[in-house]
């Protein structure tokens, strides 16, 4: 069915792509910049490939919407025939499932981003993980219900053949309304964590402020979730205009999903704008960094046996031991601080 063709009275479909594809569009430039970014520094890795997977996912998502809208979605049942409404809920459904995925993807690559750049302790690392085993897991749950609440009649779920067998419409809203309250929560956790992390390191304050608020963009991502899992009550009902019921809960699971994406990636373009603001970002290999204060702490080492000397031999062999593991306990020290805070440095641009 043409767009322009439509009945715009009672249309919600046309407002419904412009939001959609607005959204992913945004979503799609910054991923592109999170890659050149990522690629000009030679930090590319497992999150940015997750990132990707999860902004391809979101895209079909946006193109299967697409499809759905030009079937007829946004629009009353009286307008279609009854093959065009079963047709319109399955691409409705799958569009779901495709929204869901894309942003438990996303919230993944952020969560293997933070581990990467900022955790050191053991034990943050596996809170971490299993965050992100329950990120897929409650997930992946979700869109299972959708796909198996009609048990031997899956085709039941958008159309009248064996809606009898298919669980209560509660079990869809009620795990819908935990699954939003959870990635809403993750959102918030991991811009905290992100703030308390940061806010410890050795950094002016400025530098702190700002990736701060960089990391803390995901407080945006929530409050999408939490208008989502709101509109999520429409689950709950059998609605008599099916191709209309979910056009607000589909839209604001894209807005989610898209901003998941973008304000993830944002931190990470952040030494893309800094080189094109005249400042040439460079990544400095351990050894370059290192040789410095080896060659200072030989000097050192070099001088003060040579003022022991004047002492005597026993008293020159003892400083110069414990001298000697004294540097090497200094380098390993500062081996394992230079790697991660160049690490950190190069990603961020700090």
């Amino acid at each position: 069915m043409s767009l322009s063709t439509r009945d715009s009275t009672d249309d919600a479909g046309p407002r419904l792509l412009r939001d959609v594809w607005g959204f992913t569009a945004v979503a799609i430039m910054v991923v592109i910049l999170r890659i050149v970014a990522k690629l000009r520094i030679e930090k590319f890795g497992t999150d940015d490939l997750l990132m990707a997977l999860a902004l391809c996912t979101t895209t079909v998502g946006s193109i299967i919407i697409t499809l759905a809208v030009q079937l007829g979605f946004g629009q009353k049942v009286s307008a279609l025939g009854n093959v065009a409404v079963s047709e319109v809920i399955m691409h409705d459904y799958l569009a779901q499932a495709l929204g869901l995925a894309g942003g438990a993807i996303g919230r993944v690559s952020f969560i293997v981003f933070i581990i990467g750049l900022l955790v050191q302790m053991p034990s943050q690392r596996i809170v971490l993980w299993v965050l992100i085993g329950l990120q897929v897991a409650v997930n992946s749950l979700f869109i299972i219900i959708i796909f198996v609440q009609c048990p031997g009649h899956g085709s039941a779920i958008w159309d009248d053949s064996g809606k009898k067998k298919c669980w209560g419409l509660h079990v869809q809203a009620y795990y819908g309304y935990f699954q939003g309250a959870f990635n809403a929560a993750t959102d918030l956790g991991l811009a905290i964590f992100s703030t308390y992390i940061f806010w410890n390191l050795h950094l002016k304050l400025r530098v702190k402020i700002g990736l701060v608020t960089l990391l803390g963009l995901g407080i945006f991502a929530m409050a999408a979730a939490i208008v989502k899992t709101v509109e999520t009550r429409v689950l709950a009902s059998s609605d008599s205009e099916p191709t209309i019921a979910t056009v607000t809960y589909d839209r604001w699971l894209f807005i989610e999903t898209c901003l998941v994406i973008v304000t993830t990636s944002i931190p990470s373009i952040r030494s893309l704008f800094r080189s094109m603001d005249g400042r040439k970002i460079r990544t400095r290999k351990p050894y370059e960094s290192n040789s410095r204060f080896v060659a200072d702490s030989l000097h050192t080492f070099r001088m003060r046996r040579r003022e022991l000397s004047i002492f005597g031999k026993g008293t020159m062999n003892a400083s110069v031991g414990n001298h000697n593991n004294e540097v090497f306990v200094r380098m390993e020290s500062h081996d394992e601080t230079l790697n991660s805070r160049m690490s950190r440095e190069s990603v961020l641009c700090v």
